[in-house]
């Protein structure tokens, strides 16, 4: 398969898929006077991601029309993208059995870890300790950050 057409067709799954979480996402409840119902952010987020995948499912069928090419996905690289998106959903999942803190943490910890093991160049940085370091630094303070700004700034409950 072309890469245009595989892109054109990720693009349109992530499209629809992205539409329906903002459908399902504009449902949630809960909205105290003068602050942010919990919805806007996921319902903004998906929209956007929505809008900007069907943008490049017209931007695939364009370029395919002029015959330029993409090379087609590997397999490993299917492979990968799979992960990503059992791990995305495992950790969308945990959120909502064990909290927002636990769950972001190693999600924010197994990602760098991911993105070493499927880049060969960057293999080695897993038998480092200032990689390790750096990796559960990074966990901490982004998970402290996104929980300050949505709780504790914007006032959404998990």
């Amino acid at each position: 398969m072309k890469g245009h057409l595989q892109e054109g067709i990720f693009s349109l799954l992530l499209a629809v898929g992205a539409a329906f979480l903002c459908v399902s996402a504009m449902g949630i409840p809960g909205s105290a006077h003068g602050s942010i119902s919990p919805s806007a952010f996921p319902s903004a987020i998906t929209l956007a991601i929505a809008v900007l995948a069907a943008l490049n499912v017209i931007a695939c069928l364009l370029k395919g029309k002029k015959g330029d090419n993409l090379p087609a996905i590997s397999r490993q690289g299917f492979l990968n993208l799979l992960l990503f998106i059992v791990l995305s959903t495992v950790y969308v999942w945990a959120i909502s059995v064990t909290g927002f803190l636990i769950p972001t943490f190693f999600y924010l910890v197994l990602m760098p870890v991911l993105i070493c093991m499927i880049s060969a160049d960057r293999k080695g940085l897993l038998a480092k300790g200032a990689f390790w370091a750096r990796v559960i630094a990074f966990a901490v303070i982004g998970t402290g950050i996104i929980y300050g700004v949505f709780v504790e700034l914007l006032k959404v409950r998990f």
